[in-house]
């Protein structure tokens, strides 16, 4: 954006041009930058709602878009007032930008949120497997049972149901139905027999 400065006559030309200045100033200064983002944290349709009101407490960020078929997000905020050591001459890279969001992120939801970078993995070569899990009664149990292999390498996204049904997608190259009950099996989750 620019600014064009009229010149005036007078000191009323002098006070326009000051004015215009200081609009000038304050519009070049306040950067909103957007960036798209993977959530980690979006294992059932309820914690959208859950996301929104904790971005709301984020000063500085707002929440553009989110879509939970692909757990993208897209975030807007001011660059200046994000990053704390904010340079002009030297602006932050994506990944400093997604880790300062992330630890925003993460302190205002307790950890039960996190960003990773968008998924590179195009949808029609995801695999999704789904695993028949216990009874998982509360959002804690559920959440537990999908943290155990969200984090897990291969693994694009992942749902849980209030009836125990486990549903990642998965990039088949990074990992199976095997790693994905192993990780169940050692955080615990119940597994019934088939």
């Amino acid at each position: 954006m620019s600014c064009k400065i009229i010149e005036g006559r007078g000191g009323n030309g002098r006070i326009g041009i000051i004015i215009i200045m200081i609009l000038c100033s304050m519009i070049l200064s306040s950067r909103a930058d957007e960036i798209t983002l993977r959530i980690l944290g979006l294992f059932q349709p309820d914690r959208q709602d859950d996301l929104r009101e904790i971005v709301k407490t984020l000063p500085d960020v707002q929440l553009v878009s989110l879509d939970y078929e692909t757990t993208d997000a897209t975030f807007r905020y001011d660059v200046t007032k994000v990053i704390p050591s904010y340079n002009p001459k030297k602006p932050p890279t994506d990944e400093a930008i997604t880790k300062r969001l992330d630890d925003l992120l993460r302190a205002a939801s307790q950890g039960t949120f996190t960003l990773k970078p968008p998924s590179t993995i195009a949808k029609d070569k995801m695999q999704a497997i789904a695993i028949k899990v216990g009874v998982l009664d509360c959002k804690g149990c559920r959440y537990g049972a999908y943290i155990a292999i969200a984090k897990l390498d291969g693994v694009e996204r992942a749902t849980v149901t209030n009836a125990g049904l486990l549903t990642a997608w998965i990039d088949p190259a990074k990992t199976n139905r095997e790693a994905l009950e192993a990780v169940l099996k050692k955080a615990r989750v119940e597994l019934p027999a088939p």
